[in-house]
């Protein structure tokens, strides 16, 4: 494949220091989903915005390894000294879910979920879309973006079912987070894009492990992969079996 660039949205919460709870983004974070905020000392391709009560980021689209950990690095450090001008005690954390207190999900947007449904590339069918009402559990993805010529639907399964392999099963491992998939995040979980495709599996807490993350991206694009069975790497990752994922994971 030519021509291929990888960018990212990641989603990461803020917390408060002294007492480890999370706050929302609402009201600290500037802009909103598909309206990003980019200021005046951000390069080009930056962006910044709420999702639900989680604070999300853009990165422009990267060709190397070198610019992809940068750029994420860049703004988790650009959105906690952001957070720190309005809050000392305010920080980031890159965690797969939370519990969230009640206080900070008063609002209509604290209890929406994502508009748009994604997908499973096992069934092609879309996933079901959970409810913000039921639950104080909110999840973070770091969604990764692959754009490449002449995007088709096919290419972009295998890929997606490639990275499964590459990325999702040994994500069980260094992510020992078993929440964040009864909301999101579960197999094969993506959605298609004019350049290609948007792989949703991963949680935040790969934002501690992006030289990881590069390499798995760039095993899946070249095929550098041994088969696993369908079954057998949607059992791994829905259900979090940490054992398993060691014994496929290289």
């Amino acid at each position: 494949m030519k021509s291929i660039t990888i960018g990212a949205d990641p989603e990461l919460f803020i917390i408060d220091s002294t007492t480890g709870n999370v706050v929302s983004s609402i009201g600290i974070i500037p802009g909103e989903k598909g309206n990003p905020w980019r200021g005046d000392d951000m390069p080009e391709g930056f962006g910044l915005e709420t999702d639900n009560i989680l604070a999300e980021f853009n990165i422009p689209p990267c060709t190397t390894k070198e610019e992809f950990i940068n750029n994420i690095e860049y703004m988790k450090n650009y959105i906690d000294q952001f957070v720190k001008k309005i809050n000392p005690n305010y920080t980031i954390m890159c965690k797969a879910s939370a519990n969230v207190p009640e206080d900070q999900l008063q609002s209509k947007q604290a209890k929406e979920f994502g508009c748009d449904v994604d997908y499973n590339a096992y069934t092609e069918m879309p996933n079901p879309k959970p409810k913000g009402t039921s639950t104080n559990l909110r999840s973070a993805g770091l969604h990764i973006h692959v754009g490449y010529n002449n995007p088709n639907v096919d290419t972009s399964l295998a890929l997606i079912k490639a990275m499964d392999i590459t990325l999702g099963i040994p994500s069980v491992v260094l992510d020992p987070d078993t929440k964040r998939r009864s909301l999101y995040g579960k197999a094969g979980a993506f959605r298609l894009t004019d350049y290609g495709f948007e792989y949703r599996v991963l949680s935040s807490a790969m934002m501690n492990h992006l030289d990881f993350v590069w390499d798995g991206i760039q095993k899946a694009l070249n095929g550098n992969f041994s088969g696993i069975p369908s079954e057998k790497v949607q059992y791994i990752i829905n259900n979090s079996d940490v054992e398993l994922a060691k014994k496929y994971t290289r």
